[in-house]
């Protein structure tokens, strides 16, 4: 179980399997929602913005992942990894 330390000690800590301890917070449902400046949207002051938003949600057994967007387009398939890598260490996954 990962966790992160705060100031008075108290543990933040990725709720797995209902399982905590007293004196932990855990996470449970997270949802971010990154955006970009879309690629083509036309003249500076003008644009439109895609988003692209990743949550969790525990059903009682385990933390499933999902990704909802209307667009989002990206040239390096890197651009991507990177965000799910940082939703990964928010999210305490």
């Amino acid at each position: 179980m990962e966790t992160e330390e705060t100031k008075n000690n108290t543990k933040i800590v990725s709720f797995e399997n209902n399982k905590y301890e007293d004196g932990e917070i855990y996470i449970d449902d997270v949802s971010i929602t990154y955006g970009q400046v879309s690629d083509n949207s036309g003249k500076d002051g003008e644009e439109t913005v895609q988003e692209i938003t990743i949550s969790t949600r525990n059903n009682g057994v385990a933390r499933y992942m999902n990704i909802k967007t209307d667009s989002w387009s990206f040239v390096d398939i890197n651009e991507l990894k990177k965000i799910i890598d940082d939703f990964e260490k928010r999210a305490l996954l």
